[in-house]
């Protein structure tokens, strides 16, 4: 019995869930007999006797067989974000090596409770570039301002990872479903920032979707569809679940992403933050498999809330429950019993693992909410993507930042077993992590709920007198509906070493075969930007050899990754070259001169968006087996006017195995603030 019967047999309830588990285990000696519904009466009481046990089976989280348990790692394999004065992760990491404090002013245009405040901003929250998702204006006005900023960094984070284009539809569920991406939401208060349309809503709020169902339908993602509120701890208990749902097989891969804005007077204080995030994620075995670039693994997650208990030991607990779901015993823990479960016992008996313990298993860094306090400030729901964004980033330079107590960045230096074994390098992320002392809110700062609701105006009196008190989640680390209390931890580990692949032995560049090199964008203005970030980019590598510089990409490679790993949209560009070098100078040609048409070095282009539709041979068997087999002839010719002619050539193509991945820089965005611009009764929009 195969994988897809065992889970069909499951889900029509004709399996019983011990029987399936085992059976994915490979541990069942015998195939388990199908459920069978039986009339209650059928056998007398007495005759009744107890069913058997279930056959022992590999403890969940221990590893033990596919899709089991806690313990199977997953792979990160694309994260992006926007943070306080750091556009992209490139300017966030230097940051944290600067030891620089994103604190400023609030924006102009804001409106704001407490004159002369700081705090931790985004800018430019309010533009938006519907045209990247096809969106008209109305459309596009009745998504939220947290909604935009998250699917703008949603698109980025599945760009950065490959699978925006044709690997996306290759994505699939265990019953064959396409495009089997989990979205998980974890945005902040909604009175942050509600559609800016000079009305509150367009329909009730209880009618609207949910954020995670509309960005969902906005990607046309088919996964589960989550959106998650558990205050500062909401994107590690996203990113919880949606670990949950990988190792339960529920989807191929999953999007998980965070947002927090304070538009709203009742939202800022002193410290407050914002910032954006998104990471995409698969099981490690599959993204190995498939070649795809890993940033690091997380290896095992535990949440939980210390009810009405003391929230001070639910730290050590979980980090115990963490280290034991990832298999990791560090010494002086003592074994966990057997009938613990994947995230062990809770007996409250555990307590914190000693730096000594933590050391010993590989793990010398703990990121959290005061690890992070300095780029992004108090920034609620987003405050776990930035501790995995500062850990992941770690991990990846195999540095340590400075932080609380650290004073200066250092080199990591990876642990030793006693055997003399190279550990791999691992960090806890925590929401809201270790006891520390506590940073109130300056005393000498009033906060007066009846500030907030004259800086907002009685027209929005009332929203802004909840979120004073608390009750729309802005209060401190432990708020006072006791949301705030839920505590996340993950283990994350460096990704694992990757073969260096053979060097090339084929012909020089210059005389290898011809590659035809696809690009496309929403707009000819997005299609001309693009093109010249790539061209940037290529000459940046190295110019492509010249002049004695380092190699440039591999040319096959990178015409491969743009073909399967960017979505396939109506304005195109097509370019054939034998060198990385003769591409840059093709692109920089068109990015100064673009235009339908054949362009400088041979470029072609066309605009689609007025095209009837597509064209009619576009979906049938026979054109596909027709553009394969041009692809296996190299018809490149004839293969660049299908795709100007709007024929997707790219969909037949494989998405695995080809050439090593690489990173290419993303699409570029055209924000502009939308209309009708914000009105007085938006909740939060600017002014």
């Amino acid at each position: 019995m195969d994988t897809r019967e065992i889970l069909t047999r499951f889900k029509g309830g004709t399996l019983r869930r011990e029987h399936a588990v085992a059976l994915l285990a490979g541990t069942s000696p015998v195939v388990a007999p199908p459920v069978v519904a039986l009339p209650v009466a059928a056998l007398p009481v007495a005759d009744r006797e107890p069913l058997p046990a279930p056959a022992p089976g590999p403890v969940p989280g221990d590893g033990a067989g596919p899709g089991t348990g806690a313990g199977m790692p997953c792979a990160v394999v694309g994260i992006q974000g926007r943070f306080p004065q750091a556009g992209d992760l490139e300017a966030f990491w230097r940051n944290g090596l600067q030891g620089r404090i994103a604190e400023a002013a609030l924006p102009g245009g804001r409106r704001s409770a407490c004159a002369g405040w700081r705090g931790h901003f985004l800018d430019g929250v309010e533009e938006f570039d519907p045209d990247l998702f096809g969106l008209g204006a109305r459309e596009a006005a009745g998504l939220d301002l947290r909604e935009r900023l998250l699917a703008q960094s949603a698109w980025q984070t599945l760009e950065s990872a490959g699978y925006a284009g044709a690997r996306l539809e290759r994505l699939t569920a265990c019953d064959g479903t396409a495009r089997s991406v989990g979205v998980y939401a974890a945005l902040g208060p909604a009175g942050g920032a509600l559609p800016g349309t000079g009305h509150r809503h367009t329909a009730p709020p209880g009618s609207r979707p949910g954020p995670a169902a509309r960005l969902s339908r906005l990607l046309d993602l088919r996964g589960p569809s989550l959106s998650v509120d558990s205050g500062d701890s909401s994107f590690l208990t996203a990113l919880h679940l949606a670990l949950g749902a990988l190792r339960a097989g529920e989807c191929a891969a999953a999007l998980v992403g965070a947002v927090e804005l304070r538009l709203h007077p009742a939202c800022q204080r002193p410290g407050a933050g914002e910032g954006v995030a998104a990471v995409l994620l698969k099981p490690l075995a599959a993204a190995r498999a498939d070649g795809d670039r890993v940033h690091a693994v997380i290896r095992s997650s535990a949440v939980g809330h210390p009810g009405r208990a003391a929230p001070g030991p639910q730290h050590g607990r979980l980090v115990g429950r963490a280290l034991a779901a990832a298999g990791l015993r560090p010494p002086g823990t003592g074994p966990q019993p057997p009938d613990a479960g994947p995230q062990g016992p809770d007996t409250g008996a555990q307590s914190e693992v000693p730096d000594a313990g933590l050391e010993a298993v590989g793990v010398a860094l703990e990121e959290s909410s005061r690890t992070v306090a300095a780029l992004v400030g108090d920034a609620g729901a987003v405050t776990g993507a930035a501790a995995l964004v500062r850990a992941v980033g770690q991990l990846r330079h195999a540095v340590l930042l400075a932080g609380p107590d650290r004073p200066a960045p250092a080199a990591w230096e990876p642990a030793r077993s006693d055997d003399g074994t190279v550990l791999p390098r691992r960090a806890l992320v925590s929401v809201p992590g270790p006891a520390a002392p506590a940073d109130p809110v300056d005393p000498a700062v009033p906060v007066d709920p009846t500030d907030a609701v004259d800086a907002a105006g009685p027209a929005d009196a009332g929203d802004a007198a909840d979120a004073a008190d608390g009750t729309d989640g802005t209060d401190g680390v432990y708020g006072t509906d006791g949301v705030e209390g839920v505590g996340v931890v993950l283990v994350v580990e460096e990704a694992p070493a990757v073969p260096r692949a053979p060097a090339r032995t084929g012909p020089p560049p210059g005389t290898r075969p011809a590659e035809l090199v696809l690009l496309s964008a929403a707009t000819p203005a997005h299609l001309a930007a693009t093109a010249g970030r790539l061209a940037a980019r290529l000459s940046d590598d190295g110019g492509g050899g010249r002049d004695g510089g380092p190699a440039a990409p591999d040319l096959a490679a990178l015409a491969h990754e743009l073909r399967l790993g960017r979505a396939v949209l109506r304005c195109r560009l097509a370019v054939t070259v034998r060198t990385v070098a003769e591409l840059a100078d093709a692109l920089a040609g068109f990015a100064a001169h673009p235009g339908p048409g054949t362009g400088p070095a041979g470029v072609r282009s066309a605009d689609l968006r007025t095209a009837a539709g597509p064209p009619l041979i576009e979906g049938l068997e026979e054109t596909r087996a027709y553009v394969a087999a041009l692809w296996q002839g190299g018809r490149l010719e004839q293969l660049t006017r299908l795709w100007l002619a709007g024929v997707d050539v790219c969909a037949v193509l494989p998405a695995h195995p080809g050439p090593a991945a690489v990173e290419l820089p993303a699409t570029v965005l055209r924000p502009r603030p939308l209309e009708p611009g914000p009105g007085p009764g938006t909740d939060g929009a600017p002014q």
